[in-house]
């Protein structure tokens, strides 16, 4: 419960600092997801873009579905997400324009090494939670309506599970990197993605069972519509987008986590 007040008061605190940061022509005001917070590629990309810009940037990660809310209400120019579902309905709700995938990773089950659940057979990602379910094997979910979450409740129903209130399933109501902290504290199987666990993975002792290579997680930046919300930097959103898009950007994506953990966290999907 503490970890839930405390979520929501920083919430807060973090509206208050963007509504009062609005209306400033040279501030671009980025909501970008904690997987790519965590992972620290969101500080590489916004140094490599403020070398090339006069824009200040000011990200703010939080959940997909915390920054669709702070999208609705304007308080954003930009977003990086990974919750596809939520993308297009914020296009369809005249809130957002298109939305561009820039890159992706893997969605994963990390778990202790034992895998008392057995999921290391699994056939998908539904079997695999199935068997966690038919165990009872302790489950931590970020329960906070982020993309992690929204593809974890996805494959609870395509397994015909429901699991809240069950003694086995505990939520985080945390970000992706300290959700994963908490499986750790608690020996718990986890959805997370490739890249936080692979930047996390030094303070951890649970580790990758199975790698959902059937669909892949995918980010793309999608701009506020400025026609609809008065308080959107268009200018200063398009040169986000641009950047995104452009090899440089794409290049950072592809060599981003290569020096320090020996492979890419992230895979590019816009590179020439």
């Amino acid at each position: 419960m503490l970890a839930v007040v405390c979520r929501l008061v920083l919430v807060s605190l973090v509206v208050m600092g963007l509504l009062a940061a609005c209306g400033s022509g040279d501030e671009l005001l980025l909501g970008a997801t904690t997987s790519v917070h965590d992972s620290g590629l969101l500080d590489e990309l916004v140094a490599a873009f403020e070398e090339d810009s006069d824009l200040d940037v000011k990200p703010i990660a939080l959940g997909s579905g915390q920054l669709m809310t702070l999208a609705r209400r304007g308080e954003l120019d930009v977003i990086m997400a990974h919750s596809p579902a939520d993308e297009e309905a914020l296009i369809v709700a005249g809130f957002a324009l298109e939305r561009t995938p820039v890159m992706r990773n893997h969605f994963l089950v990390a778990g202790p090494a034992s895998d008392p659940a057995g999921i290391a057979g699994a056939r998908t990602l539904a079997d695999a939670f199935t068997r966690i379910a038919d165990s009872e094997a302790a489950f931590v979910s970020r329960g906070d309506e982020s993309g992690t979450h929204r593809r974890e409740l996805a494959v609870w129903a395509e397994a015909g599970v429901d699991p809240l209130g069950e003694s086995w399933y505990r939520v985080s109501a945390t970000g992706q990197g300290q959700s994963l902290l908490v499986a750790n504290e608690g020996a718990a199987y986890t959805l997370v993605d490739s890249a936080t666990l692979v930047s996390f993975a030094e303070r951890l002792q649970i580790v990758e069972i199975y790698r959902d290579t059937a669909e892949p997680n995918v980010y793309s930046v999608l701009r506020l519509d400025a026609d609809r919300l008065s308080h959107v930097n268009e200018g200063a959103a398009d040169a986000w987008i641009e950047f995104m898009v452009s090899d440089r950007a794409q290049g950072v994506i592809l060599e981003f986590g290569r020096d320090e953990y020996g492979v890419g966290l992230f895979e590019p999907l816009l590179l020439d």
